[in-house]
């Protein structure tokens, strides 16, 4: 009997989960689940404080660059350490706030909602630099049809305001359609995107920015009521659609509606999990090869960001990643030359026979897209260590409907030979469940031997730390049947 490694349900009971009860340091692919690496160590220096936001961006010419920020500092990525380039000023950044980028041309706009925005032109600055032009201290923004378009300032929570058409340093009012409009209903501005037209999220609403032209310069057209989303950073545009969480749980709009992606899944489980108090380090993230959407968030056990909840916006299956960090962000691989190799950070030494990290491995590749992290220790890295230790669950079943069963032994359907299995068992539904310590001994025909009797079973895997592996698929069981009792 062949049980797959369904979708990670884990607002379901386990008792007649058509999916998988757990499924943790993995990625869901079209028909298995996939190894989460490590964190491989990127840069030589630490940032001086916990990193509050970080982006990468690349040139018309190509040239990509990384840039972070903490509580008091705006860096660049420069010979893999980040260079100090806040232009002799001393930030504000709340202690649970956050800076973020846009780029609007070959311009970076910074911003954190306490300070006036800073700037750096791609290529060419040196440090960042005060955004010309009067702008708004604001706490989101987006590039909508050739405008930089603001939302939440200090003083006006509910009110967009947007630059002249093309010109990022001028903001006067009246000029060259420069305006602002106040959202009356919906709350506090809690996220933006952009595009050919925009989203404005507010506490509970949902509102379309379109291009108009002429005296109206923008239209607001209402999309949702009564959902919004949590927090800024929570919200990430994928193509033509955005993702966002809400009070109601992680959904997705195409700019006319929105849907729910998590009823009845992971809603539930990540509002338990979730540290609401530390809900401002909420993080998204894409992988757009492998077609993830990524939320990095502090979890009710832990002080800090220590979990990472995974959806595959192809097979719309979930999947959870354990591993303490401090951010999560979309990366540009600048690539390196032999000479920078030379200075990689690695393990004991600087050395290019040291590099802890395969040579071929996409964070030496220019212009690959893939997640980046900061770690504990303020540092940047990608996860492109070696794999995490891993488990994935069944759901709880009868095998034999209406009688007992006689399990003998099970074979995880995975390519590695060092899987260890654990099965989960109770007679009643109502009973307390009882689980075996993980086994090990794999036999020659890729069986793991068991010698249980019950009338319902949850079987689980486990995969070491360090294991090389790629696709695990499910369980095969070997039982016999039992009687009724």
């Amino acid at each position: 009997m062949q049980v797959p490694f369904g979708e990670w349900l884990p607002d379901l009971p386990d008792h007649l989960n058509p999916g998988a009860t757990q499924a943790k340091n993995v990625y869901p692919a079209v028909n298995s689940y996939r190894p989460w690496k490590n964190i491989t160590q990127a840069s030589a220096d630490a940032l001086t404080s916990r990193c509050q936001g970080a982006a990468a961006f690349a040139s018309d010419g190509g040239v990509v660059s990384i840039f972070a920020g903490d509580g008091t500092k705006l860096y660049k990525l420069t010979s893999n350490a980040f260079v100090d380039e806040s232009g002799g000023v001393s930030y504000n950044t709340a202690a649970d706030g956050y800076w973020d980028f846009v780029k609007f041309g070959e311009v970076i706009i910074a911003f954190n909602g306490v300070d006036a925005p800073r700037t750096w032109t791609l290529d060419s600055s040196s440090d960042f630099a005060a955004l010309s032009g009067s702008p708004p201290t604001f706490r989101h923004a987006a590039i909508i049809n050739n405008f930089v378009v603001t939302g939440f300032q200090p003083t006006a929570r509910n009110t967009v305001q947007w630059s002249s058409f093309n010109t990022p340093t001028a903001w006067t009012a009246g000029v060259n359609q420069a305006d602002s409009e106040i959202l009356p209903e919906g709350g506090a501005i809690t996220g933006m995107t952009g595009g050919q037209f925009g989203l404005v999220f507010q506490e509970n609403r949902i509102t379309r920015m379109d291009y108009r032209g002429g005296n109206v310069i923008f239209s607001f057209r209402r999309i949702e009521d009564n959902i919004g989303a949590v927090q800024g950073k929570s919200v990430i545009k994928v193509g033509n659609l955005v993702y966002f969480l809400s009070e109601n749980g992680f959904r997705v709009t195409d700019g006319n509606s929105s849907k729910p992606i998590g009823n009845g899944k992971v809603d539930r489980f990540f509002f338990n999990d979730l540290r609401f108090a530390l809900r401002e380090r909420v993080r998204a993230s894409v992988d757009y090869e492998n077609k993830l959407v990524c939320w990095s968030y502090p979890s009710v056990s832990a002080s800090g960001v220590d979990k990472i909840i995974i959806y595959n916006y192809e097979t719309q299956r979930w999947s959870i990643v354990e591993k303490e960090h401090q951010i999560i962000f979309n990366y540009i691989s600048p690539g390196f030359t032999l000479d920078e190799l030379d200075d990689y950070p690695s393990s004991g030494s600087n050395d290019l026979d040291a590099i802890n990290v395969p040579l071929d491995s996409d964070i030496f590749v220019s212009g690959l897209r893939s997640f980046g992290v900061f770690n504990t220790t303020n540092r940047f890295g990608t996860f492109e260590g070696t794999n995490l230790a891993c488990e994935i669950g069944t759901g709880e079943t009868e095998i034999f409907p209406q009688n007992r069963s006689l399990v003998t032994h099970v074979r995880p359907i995975v390519d590695t030979t060092s899987a260890t299995g654990s099965v989960t068992t109770r007679n009643r539904v109502g009973d307390s469940q009882s689980t075996t310590s993980p086994v090990a001994t794999m036999h020659a025909t890729g069986t793991i031997p068991f010698h249980k009797s019950a009338r319902y079973f949850k079987f689980n895997m486990q995969i070491p730390e360090g294991t090389t592996w790629n696709d695990a698929q499910g369980i095969d069981i070997e039982a016999t049947k039992e009687g009724y009792r």
